[in-house]
């Protein structure tokens, strides 16, 4: 074997080892963060993304019509984090326009959040509340506009600031979700009145999903603003 051939040898040997560098180091990255999610006590989601939980939303019936009851059952088993995003979500995204709806999504908020607050294993819902019901594609529509900047902020959020999401934080954080949830109720009848409770509850159940600080500590701050909005609006 010639000098030259047993150069290109050793190069494409030391790039395969590269190459296989790169895939242990990407496969060292994706079992830190699961190690992080199962080291911690996360009894209340499985510690997965948003998208996830968007796709399941998307994914919750096939027919012309989806009742809140489908959409919820899609992540039932996941806890209560996700439960909360989804009804989050509908109040922000353009669904949260249908007359009503900021009613019902506030109740479902505010009962979810309660059992929360006590731990129940499984949590319920009223069944008025799960057979209410919308046209299958304006939950897709809305999915759609969403998906672009739900999938780019993914990216960046993940377990951090964990003690801001559990211990005694996790009653802090049910109290706080079911104090905003009741101002649904006299904001309902201001146009776009309940998009900074709306916007603050998201974060936080987003915060309490993917295990982030940093979005409680976002979703806090929107909340001491959607209380500020709401004190100078009856004032």
């Amino acid at each position: 074997m010639t000098d030259t051939t047993k150069t290109v040898h050793n190069q494409a040997d030391g790039q395969q080892e590269d190459g296989l560098a790169g895939d242990d180091a990407s496969l060292s990255d994706d079992t830190s963060r699961d190690s992080e999610c199962e080291s911690e006590e996360y009894t209340d989601s499985d510690c997965e993304g948003v998208m996830e939980v968007v796709d399941s939303m998307e994914e919750a019936a096939n027919g012309d019509t989806v009742t809140v009851g489908e959409v919820l059952d899609a992540v039932s088993n996941r806890g209560f984090g996700p439960l909360l995003l989804i009804p989050a979500l509908i109040s922000l995204s353009p669904l949260g326009g249908i007359p009503g709806m900021s009613i019902v999504t506030g109740t479902l908020i505010f009962v979810i959040a309660g059992q929360m607050l006590f731990r129940s294993d499984h949590p319920w819902v009223p069944k008025r509340l799960e057979q209410v019901s919308f046209a299958k594609k304006k939950l897709d529509g809305s999915i759609d506009r969403s998906r672009g900047w739900v999938k780019w902020a993914d990216r960046f959020i993940g377990p951090r600031l964990t003690v801001l999401t559990t211990g005694p934080m996790h009653y802090v954080l049910a109290v706080v979700m079911m104090g905003l949830s009741i101002t649904y109720f006299p904001l309902a009848l201001v146009p776009f009145g309940v998009f900074l409770p709306s916007l603050a509850n998201t974060l936080l159940a987003a915060g309490i999903t993917v295990r982030d600080g940093v979005l409680v500590s976002l979703g806090l701050a929107a909340s001491a603003a959607a209380g500020y909005a709401l004190i100078a609006t009856v004032l």
